[in-house]
């Protein structure tokens, strides 16, 4: 049971959304698909996207992964800086 208590207690500062917020997201979301865009191979495997020049060339598939990565690196940031004061 103890440790259930601390378990429910270790919950990390979170902040409320604004501005700061949502650009440190689209900033990581940005980086994510820098690096999606030099590390996947066949980027444009799978159905296309409507304009294939703003995202460089990548395909659906490609663009869900670096994007669902994208928001992974933003979450932990975000919770960090939350954590730190820097949000």
């Amino acid at each position: 049971m103890f440790y259930l208590n601390s378990l429910l207690a270790a919950v990390p500062t979170t902040v409320e959304w604004n501005f700061s917020v949502g650009l440190t997201m689209i900033i990581c979301n940005i980086v994510a698909i820098a690096i999606g865009k030099f590390t996947i191979q066949q980027m444009n495997s799978g159905p296309g996207l409507p304009s294939e020049d703003l995202f460089g060339g990548m395909g659906l598939p490609a663009l869900l992964a670096t994007t669902s990565l994208g928001h992974i690196i933003g979450a932990g940031v975000i919770l960090g800086l939350a954590s730190s004061g820097g949000l």
